[in-house]
């Protein structure tokens, strides 16, 4: 779920294979090259920070910034340029995890239909095989949902949660005590327990250079399946932090660089829940530009950051309440 510290999780995960560190029950993991792509993050300013922050080995962290051929740069493609990647991999002496954020950049059609997101995540299941690593993809929940499996409430086709051999979802819940807590546990485990996790902390720490970063302190072993730990009886509405959630998703969904059809946006987040109202609201909170191409065309959006680019061919013009 949004806010839960997703990145920072993420980031002590990538930096404990890095350094060979141990895992929270204690068992102690092989030093390995972590591979990092991020569609949301900057490496310089927010992972690297927080890797540091975990005790990473800096040398076995790599991140994708783009694809350079023939005096060329591009944006790095999960769906065109994995046979690159394999490459890089191979210079590198090989990787034991690659981190995908998020995991629906890997689909180029439609995310909510079963055969396109298998097809989209067929090529990182190869890669993984291939390479001997594993692959891990961060993804939201959708709205809504609360007190269902976990494993359901994958945002998307059901296809994402079910091409994992491992579901792991991280919520904020209540302690044995009713106190603010936060936990990661396993909602599905094709090769391991299904059930079980552990508490966690977001903690700020200062490291070299005088630079502020969050890393996770790891709290005690919890009992019970992911419905069961997750489930939060006494939770209400709550507008603020939904409309947190929508700016969250629609952060993903959004790039600076390039624009993006209005109603694909727009779809994608009332299917996940949210209502026209709670994604206005996210587009404010965000400061989404928005653009339309020509006098019939349709609404785009784009991140207000980077440089403006030329808008797509003219497309079907969306209602104004839409724009």
């Amino acid at each position: 779920a949004p806010g839960v510290g997703k990145t920072t999780l993420t980031m002590a995960m990538a930096a404990t294979v890095s350094m060979g560190g141990h895992w929270p029950d204690g068992s102690r993991c092989e030093p390995g090259k972590v591979l990092i792509w991020s569609g949301e993050d900057d490496p310089a300013d927010t992972l690297l920070p927080r890797l540091m922050a975990a005790g990473a080995k800096r040398e076995n962290c790599h991140f994708i910034s783009g694809v350079e051929q023939k005096g060329q740069s591009s944006p790095f493609s999960l769906a065109r340029d994995m046979p690159i990647l394999k490459a890089a991999v191979q210079q590198l002496g090989g990787i034991r995890l690659l981190i995908v954020d998020p995991v629906a950049g890997a689909v180029t059609g439609d995310s909510h239909k079963g055969n396109e997101v298998r097809n989209g995540l067929q090529p990182l299941v190869d890669f993984a095989a291939a390479c001997d690593c594993a692959v891990l993809g961060i993804t939201h929940f959708g709205k809504g949902g609360q007190g269902a499996d976990p494993t359901s409430r994958v945002l998307g086709s059901v296809a994402f949660a079910a091409v994992a051999r491992v579901v792991l979802v991280a919520a904020k819940t209540k302690d044995a005590a009713g106190n603010p807590a936060r936990v990661i546990a396993r909602s599905k485990g094709n090769v391991t327990p299904d059930d079980g996790g552990y508490h966690y902390h977001l903690e700020q720490v200062r490291i070299e250079g005088g630079i502020d970063a969050t890393t996770i302190l790891w709290g005690e072993k919890v009992e019970g399946t992911a419905r069961e730990l997750l489930a939060d009886p006494d939770a209400g509405d709550d507008e603020e932090g939904d409309v947190a959630d929508a700016a969250s998703m629609l952060g993903q969904l959004l790039v600076a660089d390039c624009w993006t059809p209005a109603k694909e946006a727009t779809k994608e987040l009332i299917d996940a829940g949210f209502t026209k109202k709670q994604v206005r609201n996210a587009r404010k909170k965000l400061g989404v530009i928005s653009k339309k191409s020509g006098m019939q065309g349709g609404w785009y959006w784009r991140l207000p950051h980077g440089n403006e680019p030329d808008l797509p061919a003219e497309d079907a013009l969306l209602p104004p309440e839409d724009a």
